[in-house]
């Protein structure tokens, strides 16, 4: 098979034509050969052509090779340098290699020596290159480590501070609960007396229990995040699942001026949920929503269609939108285009919760149009809730 590989390239920095001349000829048929006959015109060839191997004179009019050489090393310090000396002094050599050269051949050179010297010196840039290459890598590797064990590391510290924020709230939470369900004791005893007078109250209150004993199961279930419980799974149909979510995030949208759309298809089927964990994430979704169209009284299209085995839940808004670059990173813990109210952690937990349920996730969004979510979830194989 042939060798297809570049061939090395040798940069020759001689004034004098003589030597240039017979550097090319001697070399030409193993290596692509450079010629400059001066420094500066050399350092021109050296940035444009990275060159494995500099065959550069000592002594030149105008700017004289050792002076190149401390040029020539601040732009490129791994290309190996042989310098040319007519002199054969041990001092000029000496000084050569103490200011970067990695060799030395006397005027005139043997033809063979030369060779040899050459292929000794490319063979050394190239490993020196790989080494550096190496290095960088290496280090980009190494960086890359740092910040992935500082996201780790954040994650873990706002897990135990999570878990006894969360313990802590499930204190006043039991208040609240027992508090509302007096009141509602009450509301039913004064009933009996004064007939029923409040019933926009009592469905208020109806609502403040709901939620309240939502806010405890999530408190339960963050606490229990980590300990898969598959006797959480049940059967839900999509169609409670939404209409309980929305009813979660009803309140929050009407005092915002926000008009919520549902749009469902008549073919309803029933999915294998846990149910508080897959409203919390059409709760994030939906609450994204809301405060993208917030500025716009905007309107928000809730959609459910079912694809064979699938069923697909949509949630559109014409709100802000988000960037391209933005769309590509919502779904990374600690992302958020919400600078100085968000967390980051939102759709995070919403794509793992739906990745839990062998479900997908996607978004897509345009600036000022507009953004759209769209879940897909496993419909339960049950066909006499199909026919039901």
């Amino acid at each position: 098979m042939a060798n297809h590989a570049p061939q090395p390239v040798i940069l020759v920095i001689d004034d004098e034509r003589g030597p240039r001349e017979s550097l090319r000829i001697l070399l030409k048929h193993r290596y692509c050969v450079l010629c400059a006959d001066n420094v500066d015109a050399g350092l021109d060839l050296l940035r444009q052509s990275q060159p494995d191997a500099v065959i550069m004179d000592i002594r030149m009019p105008g700017k004289t090779g050792l002076e190149g050489l401390a040029e020539l090393r601040r732009v490129d310090p791994c290309v190996s340098v042989i310098m040319l000396t007519g002199f054969g002094t041990l001092e000029t050599a000496q000084e050569a290699i103490r200011l970067g050269a990695n060799d030395y051949v006397c005027k005139p050179f043997d033809t063979v020596e030369m060779e040899q010297v050459i292929i000794r010196n490319v063979q050394r840039t190239r490993l020196e290159r790989t080494h550096r290459n190496a290095e960088r890598e290496l280090a980009k590797l190494n960086r890359q480590l740092l910040e992935e064990l500082d996201r780790k590391q954040s994650m873990a510290e706002l897990g135990q501070k999570s878990a006894e924020l969360v313990h802590d709230l499930r204190n006043p939470l039991t208040v609240v609960m027992g508090s509302v369900e007096m009141l509602s004791d009450q509301l039913a005893q004064s009933r009996e007396r004064l007939g029923t007078q409040w019933p926009e109250t009592e469905a208020y209150l109806e609502m403040i229990q709901k939620s309240v004993n939502r806010c405890k199961e999530l408190a339960d279930l963050w606490l229990s995040l980590g300990k898969r419980d598959p006797q959480r799974m049940k059967p839900m149909h999509v169609r409670r699942l939404v209409e309980d979510v929305l009813q979660s995030v009803s309140p929050v949208a009407s005092t915002q001026g926000v008009r919520i759309e549902m749009d469902m298809d008549d073919t309803d089927g029933e999915i294998a949920v846990d149910s508080i964990q897959m409203l919390r994430a059409l709760h994030n979704v939906l609450t994204n929503a809301i405060e993208a169209v917030t500025s716009k009284q905007g309107v928000i299209r809730v959609s459910c269609r079912r694809q064979e085995n699938r069923v697909e839940i949509r949630v559109e808004d014409n709100g802000c939108g988000i960037s391209e670059e933005d769309a590509s990173r919502v779904f990374e813990p600690y992302y958020t285009t919400k600078k100085l109210t968000g967390t980051g952690l939102g759709l995070f937990i919403t794509k793992k919760v739906v990745e839990d349920h062998h479900g997908s996730i996607e978004l897509k969004s345009t600036p000022e149009v507009g953004t759209a979510i769209c879940i897909q979830l496993p419909l339960l194989d049950r066909p006499e809730v199909a026919s039901a």
